[in-house]
């Protein structure tokens, strides 16, 4: 834990910073990234620190495969280096991002609303699929999402999704039968939710939502089928009448 803080490794640092040669900075980086892995279970706070403020200045001088590298090698770990954290989450590039973005919690909820309306949908999937993600989260991610993010967090039971945007969902499975599938699965939806999206369905997606749902509710996906369809059998689509219009059409006075 102490060779980091060694004048021997900070007088390296310098010379690496100095000298500005991107094969060293990748070279350094590893080193001590490789130095905070073998040891992250054990350090302190204060080693962490240590750790974070090297680390976030070598990371400004190397290649983009060497940030996605470090951005997975750091994502799930207890204890990460916050500064540094920050910044690959912000970084331009989703592959850089999208580690830090789904898996680390020590990114605030401030910096993660600010991400969602910024960035892209790579940026966008990988906040949806987060262990958790608030409603303000989520109905930013609906407003600004295309179908992959979408699909993201309705198959992510750790989104909390405020009954607007259930309904945007359901609109969205319309034309998306993975969405739909996604949404039968989720054991927080509401059964009106559920009605709904069933008698929006055709009979092909119908079936389909059948026989993958949960037997639990698949009483209630059978009710809303009979449902819909006594609903069309009592108010069958209106019909003309040929001869009648042919009729009325003929008896019309003619304008010039």
């Amino acid at each position: 834990m102490t060779a980091i803080a060694s004048p021997d490794l900070i007088a390296k640092l310098d010379h690496v910073l100095k000298a500005g040669s991107p094969d060293l900075c990748t070279r350094m980086l590893q080193e001590v990234a490789g130095l905070f892995l073998e040891d992250a279970h054990r350090l302190s706070a204060r080693h962490v620190e240590v750790f974070d403020d090297i680390l976030l200045r070598l990371s400004e001088s190397v290649e983009l495969r060497t940030l996605t590298t470090l951005s997975r090698s750091l994502a799930d770990l207890h204890l990460v280096p916050r500064k540094l954290a920050r910044r690959l989450a912000n970084h331009d590039d989703a592959d850089v991002a999208a580690p830090i973005l789904r898996a680390c919690d020590c990114i605030p909820e401030t910096d993660l609303i600010d991400i969602a309306w910024m960035r892209a949908e790579g940026h966008l999937s990988a906040i949806a699929g987060r262990k958790a993600v608030s409603q303000e989260l989520t109905d930013i991610l609906l407003m600004r999402g295309d179908g992959s993010v979408l699909r993201v967090l309705a198959g992510n039971p750790g989104a909390d999704i405020t009954s607007a945007g259930l309904a945007m969902m359901v609109d969205a499975a319309e034309c998306d039968e993975e969405i739909a599938g996604a949404l039968i699965a989720r054991k927080d939806l509401p059964r009106r939710v559920l009605a709904d999206l069933v008698r929006r369905s055709t009979p092909r997606q119908q079936a389909r939502l059948l026989k993958i749902a949960r037997p639990d509710i698949q009483d209630a996906i059978r009710a809303a089928i009979d449902a819909g369809a006594a609903r069309a059998f009592a108010n069958p689509p209106a019909t003309i009448d040929d001869a009648k219009a042919r009729a009325k059409a003929m008896t019309k006075p003619f304008s010039v």
